[in-house]
């Protein structure tokens, strides 16, 4: 893989930036926060259809998350998307870069990639392990991926995000409908404590299934066929 290694000179977290981000956050976190049914998922947002959610685990002080909505679309379109990981810093939030390596099959890959966090808040970066599947009876698609630090050098000007995980699942509803629903759990590493994260990390997800959702409907994606994911009914 080549060198990725950009300079940042941005100082790591400062107790002043800390409140500033605070208070964006908590507006965004807790402007009309609902229970959710099950799970013990709290609801925090509902907007353009899309709903988010929050869960408290018991094992870790960062929180889970759930983005989810329902869209029409063939699963090929929504795969297509999500294996163009260029595209990743037209969608996903914050990123500024993605490529993928290792590609053992269509299935199996490793993923890295550049996030520009805000001021003062220093740069991250992540390695994960990335597998997708698709059940064979219900054609439900699932895409997890696993961070592993330790199969690329860290770059200078990073913060290498050490654990996440993250699952895309992607569920035919019938009548062309799939319902989208993306989990994540994460430490972003540095300095950053566990209940700031537990604010930053409800934006993100929100805000890319947005636009990934928006994508999804355009041009390569929208007529894109894979030999290897099955269309319900096929």
């Amino acid at each position: 893989m080549t060198n990725y290694s950009l300079t940042n000179r941005k100082a790591e977290f400062t107790i002043p930036g800390w409140i500033l981000v605070l208070v964006i956050f908590f507006q965004v976190l807790f402007s009309g926060t609902l229970i959710a049914q099950g799970e013990n998922w709290r609801k925090v947002k509902d907007s353009d259809g899309i709903q988010s959610y929050v869960m408290k685990l018991p094992d870790l002080d960062v929180n889970k998350v759930k983005v989810e909505t329902i869209i029409k679309s063939s699963l090929a379109s929504l795969v297509s998307l999500i294996i163009d990981t260029p595209r990743n810093v037209d969608w996903v939030f914050l990123n500024t870069y993605a490529i993928t390596s290792h590609h053992t099959d269509h299935f199996n890959w490793v993923y890295y990639g550049q996030n520009n966090a805000p001021w003062p808040v220093c740069d991250r970066d992540v390695v994960t392990r990335v597998h997708l599947w698709q059940n064979p009876i219900t054609k439900e698609v699932v895409c997890e991926s696993v961070a592993d630090p330790s199969l690329e050098p860290e770059r200078e000007g990073f913060v290498r995000i050490p654990m996440l995980r993250a699952v895309w699942r992607f569920i035919p509803l019938g009548d062309k409908k799939v319902k989208v629903v993306f989990e994540l759990v994460i430490d972003l590493g540095g300095n950053m404590p566990a209940w700031l994260t537990n604010l930053a990390v409800t934006k993100g997800p929100s805000s890319s299934i947005k636009k990934f959702v928006a994508l999804v409907g355009e041009e390569p994606y929208l007529s894109a066929q894979l030999d290897y994911i099955k269309e319900p009914g096929w």
